[in-house]
């Protein structure tokens, strides 16, 4: 699975779907911590404009592409001299899909391609390899596993990160394993989920080399479940997740930020007439710091999710979700975010579609012992966006969409406002 829990490495990637690079109106590699509410311009399928695939033995293919044309008005998400641009997109990839009847693997292979009309020294291409699966053991019990690996940029919008004259480059390789077994009503299950996380240096705009090894980190997160199915459509279930944080450099921004955590959650999955289907939990998390000079961070969260149809025409998506999030800010030790999605997706006729989506993120930082009045302490991220499907066959569709996002903070000058405008030719087999 690719959600990274206790938000060991959160930041980077959790959630990602065949293609968090695909966004209607936020198309963004680092937008892995929205939980694809607003990252697909294609939710679901029509029936009649499905895609086929191409088998190849026991695998179905569904290889693809999209051209995708951007317009920002904020290139570099600043508060102030705003700078607009182009940008041009190419996003080959490749999914495989197992038709066993027993056990399965997946793998998908993507690229996403970009190129600045005025500047070109923000060009950069990222692409991810992910490969993920089952093992039948009986009929009740399975492994299951995920290995991935992910070469990214930076987005300027991150603030958690001194930024270089061109995209920081970072990589990620990771992967999971674990073992579920149901017995009548109560099911077990067990995780284990490593993760190294590694930066390139970069350029400051005045030739300096912007020294970003402290960034670098491995993750262990174990995961420990129990779920009772104490009614047809009801489940009560609860989590306990510890984790480690290793840092590379024992000292970061002056302090070690090397440390370990857990988040304990507790909540009930439901079904109600089958139109419904989620779920709704209470959280608590915890971290630590190796560094006595860092405060340690702790909490209780509510979490949510889910899946509503009212109608054969109509999905509507939700989520609240928190966690403890890593930075290597000078003045804090981390922060505390809650996250709070929406998306809607409504069938126009069986060959047009329209989708709105809202997120939005609350930030908490840590602050150490006589940090200075202007170091960050909350953050406030809003995005929305509305998107336009058009499906002009099975293998063709076309995409036009707004995207916008404001970040507000207590840091001066610091937030930004930006607006997206794209079009999207989406090819697949």
């Amino acid at each position: 699975m690719y959600k990274v829990t206790c938000g060991v490495l959160r930041t980077t990637i959790p959630g990602v779907l065949l293609w968090a690079l695909a966004a209607p109106g936020t198309v963004h590699a680092q937008y892995y911590d929205d939980p694809g509410l607003g990252q697909k311009p294609v939710a679901n399928y029509p029936q009649d404009y499905k895609p086929l695939g191409i088998r190849a033995g026991a695998f179905m293919l569904h290889p693809g592409a999209q051209l995708a044309l951007e317009y920002t008005d904020n290139v570099f998400f600043t508060q102030h001299d705003k700078k607009s641009d182009m940008v041009y997109h190419v996003r080959p990839y490749v999914a495989a899909q197992s038709t066993w009847s027993r056990h399965s693997l997946n793998v998908t292979l993507s690229a996403d391609f970009a190129w600045y009309g005025k500047y070109d020294r923000q060009n950069y291409i990222d692409y991810f390899l992910n490969a993920d699966g089952r093992v039948d053991v009986k009929t009740r019990s399975y492994f299951s596993y995920n290995v991935h690996y992910m070469d990214l940029h930076q987005d300027r919008s991150n603030r958690d990160s001194v930024q270089g004259f061109e995209p920081t480059r970072y990589h990620l390789f990771g992967g999971s394993f674990g073992y579920d077994h149901t017995f009548n009503r109560l099911s077990l299950g067990a995780s284990y989920d490593p993760q190294w996380l590694n930066y390139d240096n970069s350029v400051s705009i005045t030739g300096e080399v912007i020294d970003n090894q402290d960034q670098d980190r491995r993750g262990d997160i174990w995961s420990f479940n129990a779920g009772y199915q104490f009614k047809t459509d009801m489940q009560a279930f609860v989590t306990y997740s510890p984790y480690k944080v290793k840092y590379d450099e024992d000292i970061n921004s002056g302090y070690d930020r090397s440390g370990d955590g857990y988040t304990i959650n507790g909540g009930v999955n439901f079904t109600i007439t089958g139109k419904l289907t989620g779920d709704v939990s209470a959280a608590y998390h915890d971290r630590s710091y190796d560094s006595a000079e860092l405060p340690g961070i702790s909490g209780w969260a509510a979490g949510a999710g889910l899946q509503w149809n009212p109608t054969y025409l109509t999905s509507v998506y939700g989520r609240i979700d928190s966690g403890i999030e890593e930075t290597t800010t000078e003045f804090s030790s981390g922060y505390f975010r809650r996250l709070y999605s929406l998306r809607i997706d409504h069938d126009l006729t069986n060959f047009l579609q329209v989708n709105v989506f809202v997120s939005y993120s609350d930030n908490r930082y840590e602050l150490i012992p006589g940090a200075p009045a202007d170091a960050r302490r909350w953050d406030d991220v809003w995005r929305s966006g509305v998107g336009l499907n058009w499906y002009i066959n099975r293998y063709l569709y076309l995409n036009a969409s707004y995207g916008w996002e404001q970040l507000k903070t207590n840091v001066p000058d610091d937030g930004y406002t930006t607006n997206r405008v794209w079009l999207v030719l989406g090819i697949e087999r």
